[in-house]
């Protein structure tokens, strides 16, 4: 049932697809996703990568489409995480002459899933691989998004086996990037950057500086379409990414309790756009923290509100700023940021996340703008103007 598709002369798609998760990594994906995996067919047939263990008998169909998974003679894995390494142990077993090839690092990680029974090659940056017509040529890319990452490149058919680089959380029926909606790839690009890479995007911009020294006509990464009309337009894309220059845009999130903050919200809201300024604004309660963090990537403005409740932040308010210290640390400057929201007794909620936002590298207003937590048309006026004031 489960079918093979080649995506170029000799090598094929045998990966699964997620048409129905909708949550990894901490964060929503409404799209789906695929596990990416391909097999090269030569002397020695090589495969790149495997799956998540609950889909390997679909892994397993799409090989046996192509070839008997016993003439298998590498395994390589560029990432021991789950979805790419989880079902290695059920290959293996049907694959007993492969070898498996990885980095230094993910060696002793794969070691914890499938023991020191089978041999596990070790390659470093600059390695090579002959299996038959083909030299494959190994680069490490550490951290991209774990110690262990690292990519192959196939020199014979120009093609990047890109790993997590230059992938999205997209289930699709489309190979190809050319074959899908354009906006909608580019979007899932952004978000899992915004999302996954975003904290190691100095070393990310290292990996996308090697791989313009290299001719390509097809990059496969692990997750969503393969690249090839737009391989020139993504790699100016991650390059803009890596650097995060800011947009001329801006983020409101709040959390509110009876309205009040919501009120703010809706001032500093239209303030921006009075200004000009492109702003989306997000009520928490009801919006996704991972698709906040992706708009938070390219906005110039982020203003965090929440009202105070037992001293603290609002739960779905210290929920956001925590995934945000995760990812905006490295952010880079030329980001300003103002804390805002009401109180009853104290405003400490909102120094608690202007101390949040300054840790995270933003140009913080001097104070947040609270009000009591009957606020009154004066409070939103009030926000309107600190806003106003803090648009460059």
């Amino acid at each position: 049932m489960f079918k093979a598709y080649e995506i170029s002369p000799g090598i094929w798609w045998v990966g699964a697809i997620e048409w129905n998760l909708r949550y990894i990594h901490g964060f929503s994906i409404p799209n789906g996703s695929t596990n990416n995996a391909y097999i090269i067919m030569d002397e020695h047939i090589t495969l790149i990568d495997t799956c998540t263990e609950e889909y390997w008998p679909q892994l397993m169909e799409r090989i046996s489409d192509v070839v008997d998974p016993e003439r298998i003679s590498y395994i390589i894995s560029n990432h021991s995480e789950k979805d790419h390494a989880g079902s290695l142990r059920e290959v293996l077993a049907r694959a007993p002459h492969a070898k498996v090839v990885t980095s230094q690092k993910g060696k002793a990680i794969l070691e914890t899933y499938i023991g020191t029974e089978r041999e596990l090659i070790p390659v470093k940056t600059g390695d090579t691989l002959q299996i038959g017509k083909r030299t494959l040529t190994f680069t490490l890319t550490p951290m991209v998004h774990w110690p262990d990452n690292m990519v192959t490149y196939s020199e014979a058919d120009k093609i990047l086996f890109s790993n997590d680089a230059f992938g999205q959380f997209l289930a699709t029926s489309e190979c190809f990037d050319d074959q899908a909606d354009k906006c909608l790839i580019f979007h899932e690009a952004k978000k899992y950057f915004a999302n996954i890479i975003l904290p190691f995007k100095k070393q990310t911009a290292k990996a996308v500086a090697a791989v313009r020294g290299l001719e390509l006509d097809l990059i496969a990464p692990s997750h969503g379409v393969i690249w090839r009309s737009y391989i020139s337009e993504i790699l100016d894309t991650y390059d803009a990414w890596c650097t995060a220059e800011p947009e001329d845009s801006a983020v409101v999130v709040y959390a509110s309790m009876y309205g009040s903050t919501e009120r703010m919200a809706w001032a500093a809201a239209e303030a921006f756009m009075a200004k000009g300024v492109s702003v989306r604004m997000y009520d928490l309660h009801v919006s996704d923290i991972s698709d906040i963090m992706t708009e938070v990537m390219s906005a110039k403005y982020l203003l965090v509100g929440s009202a105070c409740h037992n001293m603290t932040v609002l739960p779905e308010a210290g929920a956001f700023l925590t995934y945000l210290k995760g990812l905006a640390q490295k952010l880079g400057s030329g980001r300003k940021a103002m804390a805002f929201g009401s109180y009853g007794w104290a405003d400490v909620a909102q120094v608690e996340i202007a101390n949040v936002l300054q840790a995270c590298g933003y140009d913080v207003a001097d104070a947040p703008q609270t009000c009591e937590w009957n606020d009154t048309p004066a409070d939103t006026q009030a926000m309107f103007q600190s806003v106003s004031d803090l648009i460059s």
